[in-house]
């Protein structure tokens, strides 16, 4: 069943104390659905995303649920329906700051996914009076409230010029930490991202290090994997000797599986050794290691050779 839409103003009890940190909140917001506490992150992008990054902002949100957290976005196609969807996918919770006013449907395409995320227990915010159709401003404005709700913010995928980079300018203005996932300088699609991170966003470059990063997960978790082996001499005396080896319970794609699968805790090699081992290319080795090493799974000699972390 829909829930009834609650119209809030500022001095209400109810009225999200976040949004009073714009200069100029709300005056109206209408809100269906239970805006519950819990860790909100803010995920943003480019209507025309790649394949790879409407896979990755769905991922992203469905770890963030898995993880007790809300994502919010603002309902466009892309990047922002993307993370809706993914939170729907994982049965967690999204919230969908919409640029127009409450009997507004835009974009008309996600119609059944705003349904969606009512009928599964979502939130929709609507800063705007009604009658108000989405247009430049409202855009730049429903930022500001998206933002402000958010603990952080993520840019998915953006280019130059993107309105997502509004969304970049509202965090700093309000104290929002940005993370953004950058991509090499000759792909257009992500120059936007570049230029936020040259700005003081954080990278974001592993999905595992994000979520210790921004407190969704342990800083490290290990025994997943555990093999020991003992001996006993006498009833009245007893020695036991065990080995284990403990892989990091991480958000690790195959290019990592594969080279965990050639180092070890003793001995150190060095790239060539592990790209010819792992049969990746040595860019490839080199991405891995960085993911590994932002992961706190590996160590770095000074001579450039690489090895597990020790279990903590």
């Amino acid at each position: 069943m829909t829930p009834e839409t609650r119209f809030l103003h500022p001095g209400d009890a109810a009225f999200p104390a976040r949004l009073l940190e714009l200069a100029k909140p709300p005056v109206r917001l209408a809100v269906a659905g239970e805006m519950t506490a819990a860790p909100t992150f803010a995920v943003v992008g480019t209507r025309k995303p790649t394949v790879d990054s409407f896979a990755f902002a769905r991922d992203l949100a469905r770890a963030v649920v898995e993880h007790g957290g809300i994502v919010a976005s603002g309902g466009a196609v892309g990047i922002d329906a993307a993370a809706h969807e993914g939170a729907l996918e994982a049965g967690g919770v999204t919230w969908v700051v919409a640029a127009t006013g409450r009997d507004e449907v835009f974009p008309r395409e996600n119609a059944p996914l705003f349904e969606r995320v009512l009928e599964r227990g979502g939130v929709m915010i609507w800063p705007f009076e009604d009658g108000k159709k989405a247009d430049p401003r409202t855009f730049f404005a429903r930022n500001g409230v998206l933002v402000a709700l958010a603990d952080a913010v993520v840019i998915v995928q953006a280019g130059v010029p993107s309105g997502t980079l509004n969304a970049a300018r509202w965090a700093r203005r309000l104290g929002r930490p940005v993370w953004a996932i950058c991509a090499p300088p000759w792909v257009p699609g992500f120059l936007g991202c570049a230029s936020v991170v040259e700005l003081g966003a954080r990278p974001l470059v592993s999905l595992g290090g994000w979520l210790r990063a921004v407190g969704l997960a342990p800083r490290r978790r290990s025994n997943a994997t555990r093999t020991s082996t003992s001996t006993s001499t006498s009833t009245s005396t007893s020695t036991s000797t065990s080995t284990s080896t403990s892989t990091p319970t991480l958000n690790l794609g195959p290019e990592e599986l594969a080279i965990l699968e050639t180092l070890s805790l003793t001995k150190a090699q060095h790239v060539d050794e592990i790209a010819a081992k792992s049969g990746l290319s040595a860019q490839g080795v080199a991405t891995a290691l960085l993911t590994l090493a932002l992961e706190d799974v590996l160590v770095e000699s000074p001579e450039g050779q690489f090895r597990l972390a020790s279990t903590r």
